[in-house]
């Protein structure tokens, strides 16, 4: 039988632990062995499959999923559509570009959620370093019927992986807000393929104290 003084320290931790998730309501502390489960948003377009299902691999779950503060996701789920979605992600615009000459407009993250919100807390609800990604436009896709893709919860990504020698800009994890994952997406984009982009001209510049709002577009000067 517990003693006073045990039963007392585990009140005391319980507390401590209720305290930290009023805190910080977005975290969830749910275990990680617990199944997951088709989120309700697509339970009308896709369906979960079983490993060794067909295309299951087609999802690579194993790049998907990283250890603790490495970010992706921390465990993933394989779906495949049983309908169109629209699919979101943010970019840093057609004016930054790599050595290549590329935006990151397309990648291999997205979300089945439209973005909303201020900018700051998107980072945090998606675990999204500021040297990834500025998240000042907004690219709407439509990923098609039969598409096989992995989703999850976001993992936690560390100040080492942000690159960050202060160690102020880390993320915890998150079970709230899931991710989705293209696998090998520049392969997979194109009006007859599995993702399915508008020209760039249709995307907007988000306003980033609301980023469901674009910005006003300024007109070209004459």
């Amino acid at each position: 039988m517990p003693t006073l003084r045990a039963r007392n320290t585990a009140a005391l931790l319980a507390a401590i632990l209720l305290a930290s998730c009023a805190r910080n309501p977005a975290v969830t502390t749910a275990s990680p062995t617990v199944p997951l489960r088709l989120p309700a948003v697509l339970a009308s377009s896709a369906e979960a499959l079983p490993p060794g299902a067909p295309g299951f691999a087609r999802a690579d779950v194993q790049s998907a999923v990283k250890a603790p503060g490495q970010g992706n996701v921390s465990r993933a789920m394989v779906i495949q559509l049983t309908q169109d979605i629209h699919v979101f992600r943010l970019w840093s615009g057609p004016e930054k570009k790599d050595a290549n000459g590329r935006t990151n407009r397309i990648g291999s993250w997205w979300t089945y959620d439209p973005p909303r919100g201020a900018v700051d807390q998107y980072r945090v609800d998606y675990e999204i370093c500021r040297a990834w990604n500025d998240l000042s436009w907004v690219a709407t896709c439509t990923l098609r019927k039969g598409t096989i893709v992995a989703i999850g919860p976001g993992n936690s990504v560390s100040a080492e992986t942000c690159g960050d020698s202060t160690g102020k800009e880390h993320y915890p994890a998150n079970e709230q807000h899931w991710q989705l994952y293209v696998y090998r997406a520049f392969e997979r984009i194109g009006p007859d393929k599995e993702l399915d982009c508008p020209d760039e001209s249709r995307d907007y510049e988000a306003d980033p104290r609301d980023l469901a709002r674009p910005l006003p577009r300024t007109r070209p000067t004459p």
